[in-house]
């Protein structure tokens, strides 16, 4: 599973990726609101996972 989340902060814009593996494991990053998806699957595809359900926030980038 992976799930992105964007936000528009005072200070700036801010996104959070987070990877739950199948053994619950938990890896995140956070990168620039606009990019989180994007780079979100990009680090899918190097840890060349081949099954990926994603969750986000925002119904524009999810459509």
């Amino acid at each position: 599973m992976m799930f992105f989340n964007g936000s528009a902060r005072i200070d700036g814009a801010r996104a959070d990726v987070v990877f739950v593996s199948p053994k619950r494991h938990v890896l995140s990053n956070n990168v620039a609101e606009y990019q989180v998806l994007i780079i979100g699957l990009q680090m899918a595809v190097e840890m060349k996972i081949s099954s990926l359900k994603v969750y986000g926030d925002s119904m524009i980038v999810i459509n």
